[in-house]
This record gives C-alpha cells, sequence and structure tokens, in this order.
C-alpha cells in the first residue's frame, strides 16, 4: 500500500502543477473563448474566478492539499486504508471531469494531460488492486465515502482562502 501512497502524491502534486501553471494563461485567453459553449448555471461559477491568478491558485490547492497530507499520514501511522480510499475517490471525481470537459469544450483545459496520462491509469491500477486485496470491504466502501464527505466542505473552504488571497 506504501507504494499507492506515494504514487499517489506523486501523481498529485503533478496534476496540481500542470493546473497551477495553466490556470491563470487558459482563465485569461482560452475561457473569453469558450464561455458561449459553457451552461449559464456554470457560467455564474466560473466568473467569480475569471480573474484567478496562479499564485490564488496555488493557495487553494497548497490548503487543501495540506488537508489531504494529514489524512494520508494519519493513514499511513494507523493503517485506515478506507481514509487514503476517500482521498482517492474525491479526487477520482475530480479527474474525469477534465477529460470531459475538454470534449465538451474542445480544447486543452487545465489538468487534462496528467489525467489522461498519468490519473486515470493510475486508478485503473490502483482500484484493480484494492478490489483484489483484503482491504476492500463493506466497511472501507462507507469510510471512504464519509471520508470524502469530511473532504468536501474542506475543498471548498480552500477555494475561499484562495478567493481571499491577493
Amino acid at each position: 500500500m506504501d507504494v499507492w501512497i506515494l504514487s499517489f502524491l506523486i501523481i498529485f502534486m503533478l496534476h496540481n502543477l500542470e493546473e497551477i501553471i495553466t490556470v491563470e494563461k487558459w482563465i485569461s485567453n482560452t475561457y473569453p473563448r469558450i464561455r458561449d459553449k459553457i451552461p449559464s448555471f456554470l457560467q455564474n461559477k466560473l466568473n467569480v474566478y475569471s480573474d484567478i491568478t496562479s499564485a490564488q491558485f496555488a493557495v487553494v490547492v497548497g490548503v487543501f492539499s495540506f488537508f489531504v497530507s494529514v489524512l494520508i499520514l494519519i493513514t499511513i501511522m494507523t493503517q485506515h486504508y478506507h481514509l487514503f480510499l476517500g482521498v482517492n475517490l474525491l479526487f477520482a471525481l475530480n479527474i474525469f471531469t477534465h477529460p470531459l470537459q475538454a470534449l465538451y469544450l474542445r480544447c486543452y483545459v487545465p489538468g487534462v494531460l496528467t489525467s489522461l496520462l498519468l490519473i486515470i491509469p493510475y486508478y485503473s491500477l490502483f482500484f484493480y488492486h484494492f478490489h483484489n486485496t483484503d482491504l476492500l470491504s463493506w466497511n472501507s466502501v462507507f469510510g471512504g465515502i464519509a471520508t470524502m464527505v469530511f473532504l468536501l466542505p474542506l475543498f471548498l473552504l480552500s477555494h475561499k482562502i484562495g478567493e481571499k488571497w491577493s
């Protein structure tokens, strides 16, 4: 399991770096061109981030990464792998949105390259491994879902903190 955790940390970091590096330029150059393709209820949400800088997004990523790191540390210390499963479930929800957005918008979106090249293959192997071990049980699934639900407000909080950063 240690290899899966270490692999996750590396991939998580690379994905976040791709987003941090590309988000500001994408918002300023690409978003105005494709805005009309996005449903209006999502445009309202994206308009909040229309002037986000890479530094602000890095704060969002940094705050959320802190919470994820604490959970992973607790996972390693206690061997309660449902915590790590929950982190993976939440990250998986986020990851599959990138390729879908890129297909829908017919353009590059921040995070799509690492999603396709690293994260989706990682998840294919991770969930296969998790399924073929004694780690997968109803308790671990429910614990993973509870962890994911716990992380959602922390994810939103990290965005609020990033919005305040100037």
